[in-house]
């Protein structure tokens, strides 16, 4: 029979290791981004307002199912807050999904019904499950449930490796290539020695991804923005897990170096035969020498040495990325509203608010409800 049961603790998520790797390898998703070693970092720093919500499917003592939420509180404390079910590394990846290995739609159907006869959050929010999803097939056929809101996400731009160095410098834009070539010349005559190195041959795997900080946030500050790294949190996230794909050998932390000084950086994630672009950064200082391509360019032909099929370009539709491919896959948001009251209208004040008008009427009176009704002991809270 199968069974489904929470994992709450990071003690319980500890000892799930080994079973959720296992698992994911006979999942009808394995990919990166559900792997035990994304989650870890995610649960180490869980936020104050969150907590593990980690259902495991089981039947006869063998783990087959594994749905990796949390759920996040938002709002005032007490009676004005709300709660939602969110992927357990949202906002720290790009793809989302469910680890289902057997008995697909029964599983899924029992991870629904297991939430939908839970009271304690009010919206399920999946986003950036990509439209190619297993998983998405699945939940489309979960007609006996009331119906998930579906809409359009991001794009992911991606490259087809091709099997040679010559076949992907024809592929390129005619233009685009020889500007590359041309900036390799100027750099190399005007800078010093271009090499591409790995992370170990900086040094520490901690003094590799400082660089890598370094370089990101000195690009982002020159553009005016303010970078991924200006928090701590999203410093120890990333040395995290870094260090835990190192481990597994999936890491792929490479520098464009001149004359012994790193100019670009791509943290990269190598999996089942692809290629994940993770996390770019450069010097603006070298920005005339296009040394972000340049890099890109010999990452691409590593993986032709490799034998990578594919070098995914993640979230976003930045011009840089269509000087490469044409090609691109795109993320789905998936919202499913609890059945309590307030739920409802917490879903409607949202939908409302998202047009401009209105919004921080609506959600008072939506916040107002909800203390009345719950001071009034009704159920449906």
């Amino acid at each position: 029979m199968l069974e489904i049961s929470e994992i709450n603790t990071k003690k319980e998520f500890y000892d799930l290791h080994d079973f959720w790797d296992e698992t994911l390898k006979i999942s009808i998703e394995n990919n990166i981004f559900l792997t035990w070693e994304k989650m870890a970092p995610s649960v180490n720093y869980l936020e104050k307002n969150s907590s593990l919500k980690i259902l495991c499917a089981t039947e006869d003592n063998r783990l087959i199912g594994i749905a990796p939420f949390r759920i996040t509180y938002k709002g005032l404390k007490g009676h004005l807050c709300f709660g939602i079910i969110e992927p357990l590394t949202n906002g720290d990846t790009d793809y989302t999904g469910l680890i289902i290995a057997e008995k697909q739609d029964l599983c899924l159907n029992k991870f629904l019904e297991y939430l939908y006869n839970q009271k304690d959050w009010d919206l399920m929010y999946l986003p950036d499950l990509p439209q190619t999803s297993p998983s998405l097939e699945l939940l489309k056929k979960a007609t006996h449930l009331p119906k998930f809101e579906i809409e359009k996400g991001v794009i992911c731009p991606y490259i087809t490796v091709p099997n040679t160095k010559e076949e992907l410098h024809g592929n390129l834009d005619r233009k685009f290539e020889k500007k590359l070539r041309k900036s390799l010349v100027k750099l190399e005559r005007e800078q010093g020695k271009v090499e591409l190195k790995n992370y170990f041959d900086l040094g520490s795997l901690e003094q590799a991804i400082q660089i890598l900080i370094d370089l990101h946030q000195k690009r982002w500050i020159s553009k005016g923005n303010s970078g991924r790294f200006m928090n701590e949190k999203s410093k120890n996230i990333t040395l995290q897990t870094a260090k835990y794909f190192a481990e597994k050998d999936w890491l792929r932390l490479y520098f464009l170096v001149v004359k012994d000084k790193p100019v670009a950086v791509e943290l990269n994630l190598e999996y089942k035969g692809k290629m994940y672009c993770h996390i770019k950064g450069f010097n603006p200082d070298f920005y005339k020498y296009r040394v972000g391509s340049l890099l890109t360019l010999k990452v691409l032909e590593q993986c032709i040495t490799k034998g990578i099929t594919e070098y995914d370009l993640m979230q976003g539709d930045e011009a840089y990325k269509f000087d490469w491919t044409s090609k691109y896959k795109r993320n789905v948001n998936i919202k499913w509203v609890n059945d309590k009251l307030f739920s409802k209208l917490l879903n409607a004040g949202i939908k409302v608010s998202r047009t401009g008008k209105f919004d921080k009427i609506i959600i008072k009176y939506i916040y107002a409800l909800k203390w009345l009704m719950k001071k009034q002991g009704f159920p449906c809270f």
